[in-house]
């Protein structure tokens, strides 16, 4: 008999540390059984018992350590049960799940956050990170992370130590509610053009609400980045995980399966995003 994994089944992961992030976002450590590996991008199926289940992606960096670590913020009953949790306790996860993010080894990288956005783009973005650091400098990293208001910025720590490593960081929010922000106001999209890269020959990564990920797409196509360049990750509604409830079928495709990593190119074939095929 084989020992091949059986993707239908959750395994238990005990909560290691919990760290609050802002009003009503968590960051959980959790230590899983040896051979769970994962790819920047991808998702994982979290389960509390009589509570329900719900994707949740992925934010650690593969090969970093045997933890595995989730964002969770607080939406719905699901949810909000998990965010209850403390170290110590189970919590049961299945997966990983869906493709990772592409990388095409492009000088130039630009992501592009908005909110909790950043939680899916953070190991990727640690990753070209440090690549950009042992390749002495080649090419440029690029971040616009856009916020509500400066109290809901996640992982500003690690914020400073890209700027620390090289990286250009601009920061923005809605609206500013303390004397002391010292980055931008206004939205993501009225900052793209203080990133520091070659627009026509740069891969962009970006994550955040649906009304920002149609805007900069557009914002992006415009400035001459070619749509196989323009890399998204969506969320949708889903139940399985694995392709078989069709919670989250969108334009011939299963964003679980499928996705839920897409280039701005298979959005406008497949209409994936509503209103992103018109675009460009």
């Amino acid at each position: 008999m084989g020992t091949e994994k059986n993707i239908y089944l959750p395994v238990t992961a005990i909560i290691r540390n919990v760290r609050e992030l802002a009003k009503d976002v968590k960051l959980f450590s959790l230590v899983l059984p040896e051979g769970f590996t994962y790819r920047a991008g991808q998702f994982v199926m979290v389960s509390v018992l009589g509570a329900g289940e719900v994707p949740i992606s992925i934010t650690s960096t593969p090969g970093v350590s045997r933890e595995l670590e989730i964002c969770v913020r607080t939406v719905g009953h699901v949810s909000a049960a998990v965010n209850t949790l403390k170290a110590g306790d189970d919590i049961l996860v299945r997966g990983p799940y869906g493709r990772p993010f592409p990388v095409n080894g492009h000088r130039d990288v630009l992501f592009i956050c908005g909110g909790i956005g950043i939680v899916p783009l953070r190991p990727l973005i640690h990753q070209l990170v440090n690549a950009h650091t042992r390749s002495g400098g080649n090419g440029t990293v690029s971040v616009v992370y856009g916020s509500r208001n400066p109290s809901e910025v996640l992982f500003m720590d690690e914020v400073s130590s890209w700027m620390d490593q090289g990286v250009n960081v601009v920061m923005t929010v809605d609206r500013c509610d303390i004397e002391s922000w010292k980055g931008c106001t206004g939205l993501v999209t009225e900052h793209l053009g203080k990133a520091k890269v070659d627009f026509k020959n740069c891969t962009a990564y970006l994550c955040g609400p649906h009304a920002m990920i149609q805007a900069a797409m557009r914002d992006l196509s415009l400035m001459g980045m070619p749509d196989d360049r323009i890399i998204t990750t969506l969320e949708a509604h889903m139940k399985c995980g694995v392709g078989k409830c069709g919670h989250c079928y969108c334009g011939g495709k299963l964003i679980c399966e499928e996705g839920p990593i897409f280039s701005l190119e298979e959005i406008k074939k497949f209409n994936i995003l509503p209103g992103v095929d018109s675009l460009g």
